[in-house]
C-alpha cells in the first residue's frame, strides 16, 4: 500500500498541473469565505455576515465553498491523474515494468483517497482557525456542534474525485474527459433531472442522481427553512443528509467497480 502511494507521489509531486490544481484548492478554500468580510449584511434569515465565520455555522459555509472547489479543482485533478498516464504511455509502461493492472488501479484509488482525506483535514483546519478568530466565546460544544459536516465533506470530495477517476478511465483523453466531467455535472444531469425526470414523475427520486447526491452532502446553507416549507406541499429541494450519504457510498462503489471492469477489458 505505502509502496503504491510512494510511487504515485513520485510521479506527480513535481507535475505543474498537479501543483496548480491542488494549490488552487488550498489557496481559495479559506480565501473565498474570507471575502465575505467585505460584503454588506445579508438578507434574512442570514442577516449579519458574522455567521459565515463563527462557530458552529462556519462548518456549513466553508463546506459549501469547498463543495464548489472540490468539484472543479479536485475533480479535474482526478481526471488528469488517469488521462495523463494514457497520453504519456506510462500506463502501458507500468504494466511492462511488472506492475499488475490491479495494483495500478489500487494505486490510483488509494492516492485519490489520500488526497480526499488531506483535503478534508485542511477543511477542518481552516474551519477551526477561522472560527477561533471570529467567535467571541469559544466553547468546545459549540465548536463541534456540526461535526457531522466533516465525514460528509470527505464523502463529497471522494464522490467528485472517484467520478472523475471513472471518466478518465472510460475516455482516456484529457480534453474529452474533462469536457464530459464538466458538462455532465453542470448541464446533462440537471437537464435529466428537471427537464425529463420531473416532467415524467414529480417524485423525490429525481434528487438521487449521482452528482446531485454528492452536492446535497453540503448544500447551500440555510435552505433547510425553504425545504421544510416545500415539504408541507409534498416536495423537497434536497436529500436528507443520511439519504445523500447512502447514495454517495453506493455510487462510489459503483464507480470503482466499473473502473476495475474497464481496466480488466482494456488493451491499454
Amino acid at each position: 500500500m505505502w509502496y503504491l502511494l510512494e510511487l504515485e507521489w513520485k510521479k506527480w509531486n513535481k507535475q505543474l498541473v498537479f501543483r496548480i490544481l491542488l494549490g488552487g484548492y488550498l489557496l481559495l478554500l479559506p480565501s473565498l469565505l474570507l471575502v465575505g468580510k467585505k460584503l454588506p449584511d445579508l438578507p434574512p434569515p442570514i442577516g449579519t455576515t458574522d455567521v459565515l465565520f463563527i462557530f458552529p455555522t462556519v462548518w456549513e459555509y466553508l463546506g459549501y465553498v469547498g463543495n464548489w472547489l472540490s468539484f472543479f479543482f479536485l475533480g479535474f485533478l482526478a481526471v488528469v491523474l488517469i488521462t495523463t498516464e494514457h497520453s504519456n504511455k506510462t500506463f502501458r509502461q507500468n504494466i511492462i515494468d511488472g506492475l499488475k493492472r490491479r495494483d495500478f488501479v489500487l494505486a490510483k484509488i488509494c492516492f485519490v483517497g489520500l488526497i480526499a482525506l488531506l483535503a478534508t483535514a485542511y477543511y477542518v483546519l481552516c474551519a477551526l482557525i477561522i472560527g477561533a478568530f471570529n467567535t467571541d466565546i469559544v466553547i468546545v460544544q459549540k465548536v463541534f456542534q456540526n461535526w457531522m459536516y466533516i465525514p460528509r465533506y470527505f464523502l463529497m470530495v471522494s464522490g467528485y474525485m472517484y467520478f472523475g477517476l471513472f471518466i478518465g478511465f472510460l475516455l482516456k483523453r484529457t480534453g474529452l474527459s474533462l469536457f464530459l466531467y464538466l458538462s455532465y455535472i453542470m448541464m446533462l444531469e440537471p437537464l435529466l433531472r428537471w427537464g425529463v425526470h420531473q416532467n415524467i414523475s414529480r417524485h423525490r427520486s429525481m434528487h438521487f442522481y449521482p452528482m446531485n447526491a454528492v452536492e446535497d452532502l453540503l448544500p447551500v446553507p440555510y435552505t433547510d427553512v425553504a425545504d421544510e416549507f416545500l415539504q408541507k406541499f409534498g416536495f423537497s429541494l434536497f436529500l436528507q443528509p443520511w439519504e445523500a450519504i447512502i447514495a454517495v457510498l453506493g455510487y462510489t462503489a459503483l464507480f470503482l467497480f466499473l473502473v476495475f471492469r474497464i481496466v480488466r477489458k482494456s488493451d491499454l
